[in-house]
């Protein structure tokens, strides 16, 4: 006969269900009852040891079936199967049926004799009777709508949703979710119709993470309660944006696969070599002391919250640092983890092991955020299961508060020749070793798409993963080194071996610190022509670093990135502040600041952005400010008023043809005049110029530049639109070069159109720092670059190594055989490489 457990919260509710069993189907069912904790289990929880010995009580060679209600009944009930599995090995099937119900369908079968398959599918079934007699039978998924289709209520108040995420609904998208619903009192739950997971609250990261929404599944929110219109246009709004999860961030993860065998990989570029200090060793053990009663249990929980409050004061410090450091939607990655650490199933469960499993608040928090990783982790889906390193990682944050301060982990501060191993690299932990002098980090698992993989490559902080197969080696080692450009590991180099490695990492630093030395000095090639080197900036420390690096501008001013932190319509004093707070350190120098730039691909919480089918091709820059004309008219006014303290060239973003600069300019003397009327300091007329980032801009390139003063070639998006490959999909990597001649060559005639009007024509996107492209660029007839800061120094120092007018002869001859970007390189390789080309 097959056995049955039931798990409630309740220990009463379990055995009077036992009571109802044994009395409508037959006392002889072997069944037992588990749930409540405390010393007579009349307190609300569960246990493990207790469905452990309940499942020993009715154990059969027929086979177990534990039902349980909810929450952390299913961790208890799957702790408590790991544990019997020393023990029996009889078949055991923990069911999600509902517990009353489907324990009675259950007993049923048992009592006929059914074996164990059968008595879990009546458990799983038992609700059909009573939705077919109440006619409420679960409705089926609605049909996928099209991108075109407004969504709208699927059933009252249900809307049925399929997730375009190309990783679903990971933990930035969640937690864009729980932050997008948090301000109404409306009651919305979540489903996954495709894999049959919940209905859960949207309240929880980690309840939206156990529903393992992946790309293409369909999910339907339920809402109901005051705030519903509210709460559904919210959702609405996140649905058409992929909840905030746009395609650019794509392009952060590096252009490589990581291999599937056991070799390391690039993860951040940079040579390192050093001693090998393992993470592990550094860390502390966690306490093991018991909480005897509910006064310590008390104490220990107050503990948590204020380790919780410092981590979280600690969260905000690293937001507003790496703010500037990192793109607004890396920072969202960082600033999603937050909401682990508020997450109110977490703070339930761990109170729940400290009041009732005499848990000290380290063991709870440990155990409690070990599993979730763990549970994480055994998901299908690769990229999900990468982001068990988010729980690891808020659960190592936390302890490392909750420990007195001389038992904090402390990484060495005279790691001039260390190495640090770990299992992966977090985002915490590489923001740590960024003050400290430890060379690089060597991940025994990791990858290139983690959190903190994406930060070492922000902070130039040298990596490689999968090292795991020679972690035995790496423990025997005395030095270790590696290349993170590459993936190439070496244990023990010989020491001639060393010696070059060392020499490598010598001379790529010593020509970084020669350069910088000259950075302030002008950038002018051996033929006597002066470039202007440019920094691209989004913040006020991005502009510090233009002036440390050496910047002779800013070129691109990137008002977006300002701009993320309004959630609601900022008015036209406060963008200017905003804008007179970030500038500040350049002084009167020249800044080329681009009108706020976003769109359907990089949409901001306070302006409305249309869904698009394709957001690249949408309502974006220009296009969107003048369909926003309340916010358009602040915003340009704020730029004039700003123009008086700094020199303000205006650069207008997403242009198609010149009717949108004569409509530009009109609307700026108009604005100017209200601004005399009002009395308000201001400067007009102020230089404007166009981003030269559309195929339409670059073929009328002669009409648009006799309306400008000025041209800037936008080549991330010239790029992608000339060649057809979104620049955020790693597939088309081979065709996001703005190398390629195609891109070249419709740049000239706009080059041309720049020369004949005597205006400057700069580049300030990515192509601008590659030290191949800078040849090129300059063969072609820029004398303006803009870069990002940190390269300013190299780029100025290769200039002042160019033959300028030898390097457009022999590239003029060229021109016509160069048939791809790689062509294009091969020649630019030849000038960096000091071929007679073009360095003297």
């Amino acid at each position: 006969m097959v056995g049955l457990v039931l798990v409630s919260h309740s220990r009463r509710l379990a055995e009077a269900t036992v009571d109802l069993i044994k009395r409508t189907v037959g006392p002889d069912i072997s069944i037992a009852a588990a749930g409540g904790v405390g010393d007579d289990r009349s307190e609300l929880g569960t246990d493990a040891l207790d469905i452990q010995e309940a499942i020993l009580k009715v154990r059969s060679p027929d086979g177990v079936l534990v039902l349980m209600d909810m929450g952390s009944a299913i961790l208890s009930a799957e702790t408590a199967k790991d544990l019997v599995s020393f023990e029996m090995t009889d078949p055991l099937v923990l069911c999600s049926a509902p517990l009353v119900e489907g324990s009675i369908a259950a007993a049923v079968q048992i009592q006929i004799g059914s074996g164990l398959n059968e008595v879990t599918a009546a458990a799983q079934q038992g609700l059909t009777p009573k939705q077919e007699q109440l006619d409420d039978t679960a409705p089926q998924p609605e049909p996928a709508r099209t991108d075109e289709e407004m969504l709208v209520p699927a059933k009252g108040t249900e809307l049925a949703v399929t997730i375009r995420n190309e990783h679903g609904l990971h933990l930035r998208p969640a937690a864009n979710l729980i932050r997008a619903l948090a301000p109404f009192k409306a009651t919305v739950q979540i489903e996954n119709l495709s894999a049959k997971r919940g209905p859960i609250a949207a309240k929880s990261l980690v309840d939206l993470a156990r529903l393992q929404v992946r790309q293409g599944d369909q999910i339907r929110f339920s809402i109901a309660g005051p705030d519903q219109e509210s709460a559904i246009c919210a959702i609405n709004g996140l649905v058409h944006t992929n909840f905030g999860d746009n395609a650019a961030s794509a392009a952060k993860v590096p252009p490589r696969v990581v291999p599937t065998t056991d070799e390391p990989f690039p993860v951040s570029a940079g040579i390192a070599i050093g001693q090998p200090i393992f993470l592990e060793q550094l860390e502390p053990p966690i306490p093991s002391y018991a909480v005897p009663d509910e006064p310590a249990a008390k104490i220990e929980l107050e503990k948590l919250h204020g380790a919780i409050n410092r981590a979280e004061k600690a969260f905000t410090s690293r937001f507003e640092r790496l703010r500037t450091t990192l793109d607004p939607e890396t920072v969202s990655i960082l600033e999603a983890q937050r909401l682990i650490l508020e997450d109110e199933t977490i703070i339930a469960d761990v109170g729940e092991r400290v009041h009732h499993q005499h848990e000290n608040a380290a063991q709870a928090w440990h155990t409690i955020l070990t599993g979730l990783a763990e549970e994480q982790e055994s998901v299908s889906d690769e990229y999900l299961r990468a982001r068990a390193a988010d729980f690891r990682e808020i659960r190592s944050i936390v302890l490392n508060e909750l420990r007195e301060q001389t038992e904090k982990m402390v990484l060495p501060d005279n790691g001039a020749n260390a190495l640090l191993v770990c299992e992966e690299l977090t985002p915490s932990l590489a923001d740590t070793i960024g003050s400290t002098a430890i060379q690089g980090v060597l991940q025994l698992h990791g990858g290139p798409t983690s959190h903190g993989a994406i930060l070492a490559r922000a902070l130039r902080l040298p990596s490689i993963g999968g090292a795991a197969s020679a972690v035995d080696q790496i423990r025997r080692a005395t030095y270790v080194a590696f290349d993170g450009e590459k993936g190439t590991l070496w244990i023990d180099p010989s020491p001639e071996l060393r010696a070059t490695i060392e020499a490598a990492q010598a001379a790529s630093r010593s020509a970084f610190e020669a350069a910088l030395s000259q950075s302030r000095e002008p950038a002018k090639t051996k033929d006597g022509l002066l470039i202007n080197i440019a920094a691209n900036a989004g913040s006020r420390e991005d502009v510090t670093s233009a002036l440390r690096y050496g910047a002779d501008s800013i070129g691109l001013f990137r008002s977006e990135f300002l701009f993320q932190k309004f959630d609601q319509l900022p008015s036209e004093e406060k963008q200017l502040s905003t804008y007179q707070d970030a500038l500040a350190p350049f002084g009167s120098r020249l800044v080329t600041l681009r009108l706020l730039d976003i769109g359907g691909d990089k949409p901001l919480p306070f302006l409305t952005v249309p869904h698009e089918a394709n957001p690249f091709l949408g309502v974006r820059g220009i296009r969107l400010l003048f369909q926003n004309p309340g916010f358009c008219r602040s915003h340009l006014r704020a730029v004039l008023r700003l123009a008086v303290d700094h020199e303000i060239r205006i650069l207008v973003p997403m242009v198609t043809d010149h009717s949108e600069l004569v409509q530009l300019r009109k609307l700026f003397e108009e604005l100017h005049q209200e601004l005399v009327s009002e009395k308000l300091p201001h400067k007009w007329p102020a230089p404007i110029g166009a981003m030269i980032e559309t195929p339409s801009a670059a073929i009328l390139a002669g009409q648009i530049a006799a309306e400008c003063d000025f041209l800037s070639f936008g080549t991330n998006d010239l790029t992608q639109y000339v060649l057809c490959a979104e620049r955020g999909n790693p597939a088309l990597n081979l065709y996001a070069d703005a190398l390629h001649p195609a891109v070249l060559r419709i740049c000239q005639p706009a080059i041309e159109a720049a020369q004949n009007r005597n205006i400057s024509v700069s580049v300030c996107g990515e192509i601008g720092s590659d030290p191949e492209a800078v040849p090129i660029l300059l063969g072609l007839g820029l004398r303006d670059l803009s870069v990002t800061a940190a390269a300013v120094p190299n780029i100025k120092a290769l200039v002042r190594e160019l033959d300028v007018s030898r390097i457009a002869t022999r590239l003029a001859e060229k021109f016509d055989t160069f048939g791809t970007a790689t062509d294009v390189r091969e020649f630019g390789k030849e000038v960096v490489s000091k071929d007679p080309v073009g360095i003297k």
